[in-house]
């Protein structure tokens, strides 16, 4: 579906979306990255996503998303709560970039998005070995209620990830990104080790 013919309500939300993950920060810092692929069998997570702009000014936007990890790399379809598509972001050998969206010209990079999610995806050792020979860190500390993870750029916290595992039923993560201003709770809503098609 293209713009044109996207209903306004939507269209307008969608816009608003993305301005508010990047408001004031025109040029997000990236870290040095790990190879695309991921070990072990193909993983897909699906993923709700409610996010809170540090500015309370701004509303709190709600999405879902489904996530596919390959030895090949990542694939995340991004939908409205009602099923409609936003964007597509892949990132494998090609490097990362958007394959569908319902904009010309998402207005943040796709090798950021990708980056993000990584973060609260890798495990700890394949983050620090990316992370060699650079100014980047990651820092894992294991708590009674779960994992939190920071990544630093220097001495500056650029991110931290929260992941609460118990009670396991009430299982999520936290991305806290100081660096864009905004916080995202990453809830699972039914995850499946498959190797079948992306929707």
């Amino acid at each position: 579906m293209t713009p044109t013919f996207l209903p306004r309500r939507l269209w307008s939300a969608a816009l608003l979306l993305m301005l508010t993950l990047l408001a004031g920060c025109s040029a997000p810092a990236m870290a040095p990255q790990s190879a695309p692929g991921w070990q072990g069998e193909t993983q897909t997570l699906k993923r709700k996503l409610a996010i809170t702009p540090f500015d309370a000014s701004r509303p709190e936007q709600t999405l879902l998303s489904v996530i596919r990890l390959s030895e090949e790399g990542m694939r995340v379809v991004i939908a409205t709560p009602t099923g409609q598509r936003l964007f597509t972001l892949v990132r494998d050998e090609q490097g990362a970039r958007y394959t569908q969206s319902i904009m010309d010209e998402p207005p943040f990079p796709a090798k950021w998005f990708a980056q993000r999610l990584e973060w609260s995806l890798r495990p700890e050792s394949e983050l620090t070995a990316a992370f060699k020979d650079s100014a980047w860190r990651v820092q894992d500390q294991r708590f009674e209620h779960g994992r939190v993870r920071k990544i630093l750029d220097g001495d500056t916290l650029m991110a931290r990830i929260d992941t609460i595992d118990h009670p396991v039923d009430q299982a999520h993560d936290v991305l806290t990104d100081f660096q864009i201003g905004y916080r995202m709770v990453i809830t699972p809503f039914g995850d499946a080790q498959d190797a079948g098609g992306m929707p």
